[in-house]
């Protein structure tokens, strides 16, 4: 079994496994944020009156509350980026 592997996270202020939730939430957290506001939105929100599960977005896959959450997380990684 390869040794675990760690890196920093800026959302949890310390070095954390790759392999963990912490990882995979900063990871998917810098993906949206790197996305232009247009298509973060579609991405977040979906696209109204789709039923093609990618075109439903998060929202629609996960719902609101975890939508609303990625945003707070997506605010605050760019705020810790401004800074750094």
């Amino acid at each position: 079994m390869p040794a675990p592997s760690f890196t920093w996270s800026d959302l949890a202020g310390r070095e954390v496994s790759t392999s963990s939730e912490e990882w995979r939430l900063e990871c998917e957290v810098a993906y949206l944020l790197s996305l232009p506001l247009l298509k973060r939105n579609a991405m977040l929100d979906g696209v109204t009156g789709s039923t093609d599960r990618d075109a439903r977005g998060i929202k629609g896959i996960r719902g609101e509350a975890a939508v609303v959450a990625l945003r707070a997380q997506i605010q605050r990684l760019s705020e810790i980026r401004k800074r750094g």
